[in-house]
């Protein structure tokens, strides 16, 4: 998290995606490690925050995020949250699928 928190470039073909700052959250415990983050972008002038969580469980990983997309379509700032009851029923769902 430290070597990103002044921001990073994702780039995927000839596609960039600069992000300014990345942050760590708190998050509840998740599979065997989980952890937080927040990442701020911006686009057209705009910036925008989409928070996310890995979790780890066994040798899978796992990684959520939210985004505002008609935020990001209209110009505003969004406020996209990470739905705790969504990560806990998708890794409920990993877990019962992975054999153990």
């Amino acid at each position: 998290m430290e070597a990103c928190g002044d921001g990073f470039t994702a780039k995927a073909n000839s596609n960039e995606s600069p992000y300014q700052s990345v942050t760590a959250e708190k998050v509840a415990p998740a599979g065997d490690e989980s952890l937080g983050f927040t990442p701020t972008m911006t686009f057209r002038g705009v910036p925008h925050v989409l928070p996310g969580e890995v979790v780890r469980s066994g040798d899978v990983l796992a990684v959520y995020f939210s985004v505002d997309g008609m935020a990001i379509a209209n110009g505003r700032p969004g406020d996209a949250r990470l739905s705790p009851t969504v990560v806990k029923a998708q890794n409920g769902k990993l877990a019962a699928g992975s054999g153990s």
